[in-house]
């Protein structure tokens, strides 16, 4: 059965949910963390299963590791059974912690709520999971997640590494391949002119974008996934005008992309972005990147 979803705008409008276990969360990157909380809730219930998040940050800005979109696939992956999705706006942020529980939380009327440490809630994010303990019969709540330093394993954790460019660890915490989507827009074709063409991606969500470098990762086109290299940066080789791209090479394949969506899965860092003496040195590294590319398919991990 399909997951369910019900946004809510207008909370007047809620109706309780019978049988309910709910887990509470932002849920950014769903990371094994996040995974864990949800699986422990399903294990300790016989209940229908529901998550509850926001479709966008509440009191915090900046960059994301997963879209609305990219988390309620994931949700659904994880067989939850239902998933409110809460419209944050001006008027949300401004509700109170107590009817915020009251409003919300009451009347969904789950059996048993389950939650992180530090799951916050309601103006100023005054909320806090003791006042959800004093309010709802049933409340659990599961320690952290650790990384084998014994650091807590979180979304602003894993943004960090994405962002020094240490793929393999963010990919390692988030329990699966860290992924962008976007759309291929029109670039100024250099690469083609010389045998690489590339698809140039665009998106509209607030992703953490990997360190500039190379990368070796994969595509999704519709169904079908293939091997590529993903160049972020400034092209300094071939351009001077310093706007950072993301920029990938599809090995073996030549087909049109413009206009179309495409997903970028990111597997390893190869290198930094070099400015070569000449486009011959610049073909020659290409050559070598997509050797070593094609070795990580064949002996280390599939694109599967």
């Amino acid at each position: 059965m399909d997951m369910e979803i019900i946004r809510l705008n207008k909370f007047e409008d809620l109706k309780e949910n019978e049988k309910l276990s709910l887990v509470l969360g932002f849920f950014d990157g769903v990371h094994i963390g996040h995974v864990q909380l949800i699986n422990f809730a399903r294990a300790s219930s016989p209940n229908k299963l529901g998550v509850l998040t926001f479709d966008k940050a509440i009191n915090k800005g900046g960059k994301v590791l997963t879209s609305l979109e990219d988390k309620l696939a994931i949700f659904a992956s994880l067989n939850v059974d239902v998933t409110y999705v809460v419209h944050v706006d001006e008027n949300f942020s401004k509700i109170l912690y107590q009817d915020f529980v009251e409003l919300i939380l009451k009347k969904i009327n789950p059996v048993k709520i389950f939650c992180g440490p530090d799951f916050r809630y309601g103006y100023k994010a005054q909320g806090d999971v003791n006042y959800l303990k004093e309010r709802i019969k049933e409340v659990y709540v599961l320690n952290y997640v650790k990384d084998h330093n014994g650091n807590k394993i979180s979304s602003s954790s894993i943004k960090k590494l994405i962002e020094e460019g240490h793929i393999y660890d963010a990919n390692r915490w988030l329990g699966r391949v860290y992924k962008i989507r976007g759309k291929v827009v029109s670039g100024k074709g250099i690469g083609r002119s010389f045998g690489f063409p590339t698809a140039n991606l665009e998106t509209d969500v607030n992703y953490v974008i990997p360190k500039e470098g190379v990368y070796i990762t994969s595509v999704t086109l519709g169904k079908t996934k293939h091997k590529a290299l993903t160049n972020i940066g400034t092209n300094p080789t071939i351009s001077s005008n310093n706007k950072q791209t993301i920029e990938t090479y599809i090995i073996d394949f030549k087909d049109e992309l413009y206009g179309q969506d495409l997903e970028i899965s990111f597997f390893s860092r190869l290198r930094d972005e070099n400015k070569f003496d000449s486009e011959d040195k610049l073909i020659e590294q290409l050559e070598k990147d997509m050797d070593d590319a094609t070795y990580y398919f064949n002996y280390v991990k599939s694109i599967q």
